[in-house]
């Protein structure tokens, strides 16, 4: 998927392939190779809903942007003009504290009237005082990993959607069977490879390992687009 944008997308090529996460024990991985036009319908459904990511928290919002999942901060700062942190508008990404368990969503920006009222720092902001976001803190406080839902919409899902599930993110299983069981048209299933935990098998061995395995919550999913 082309980024549409002559600016890097990453801080270095090293970065794309460095895991968002350290691995979770015994969590299964499934890889899903498809091609590039049909890999869209695919990460539309998986952003929109939100997947999750385990990442340090405690820290800013442009920490994990820039220095956790290593968005070139030009992009950020002029690409992603719309952020919502738990359904509330954000301003300052500096001072904005990502925590356990909190719902990011990252957009550009959006038209018209409520679109320039809902972007960072607008001269409209005003009007959205009520739903702004302003636990603000100076200074990132690092600790522990934890688990956030990232939701992606418009180009930032076009041009950073593909490249986060080329390195993996988390989905729990019921969503997992959803995508699976009814969200994916006929059109990607009838041209997807799909690899569980290495091997590679059909989309129904799939299915009825997810719905057998009970115990686990949940499982790595990567994309490779040819």
């Amino acid at each position: 998927m082309s980024s549409g944008t002559s600016k890097p997308l990453f801080q270095g090529a090293e970065n794309i392939s460095r895991p968002l996460f350290y691995y979770m024990k015994d969590i299964s991985e499934i890889e899903v190779h498809l091609p590039n036009n049909t890999a869209r319908e695919m990460c539309s459904y998986l952003f929109q809903s939100g997947v999750l990511l385990k990442v340090q928290v405690g820290a800013s919002i442009k920490n994990l942007l820039c220095e956790q999942l290593s968005l070139d901060k030009t992009y950020v700062d002029k690409r992603i003009s719309t952020i919502f942190l738990n359904s509330q508008p954000v301003d300052d990404i500096n001072k904005a504290i990502i925590k356990n368990n909190d719902t990011l969503a990252l957009s550009s920006a959006m038209p018209g009237l409520v679109g320039a009222t809902l972007r960072r720092n607008s001269h409209l902001a005003p009007l959205r005082d009520t739903i702004t976001f302003k636990e603000y803190r100076n200074n990132d406080d690092i600790q522990a990993y934890g688990l956030i839902h990232l939701k992606l919409f418009n180009l930032i899902l076009q041009e950073v959607g593909p490249f986060l599930l080329k390195r993996g993110v988390m989905m729990d299983f019921d969503h997992l069977i959803d995508l699976f069981d009814n969200k994916m048209s006929e059109e990607i299933t009838g041209v997807l490879d799909i690899y569980f935990n290495g091997k590679k098998t059909g989309i129904n061995e799939v299915r009825r390992s997810l719905k057998s395995n009970v115990e686990q919550k949940f499982v790595l999913l990567k994309l490779k687009i040819s």
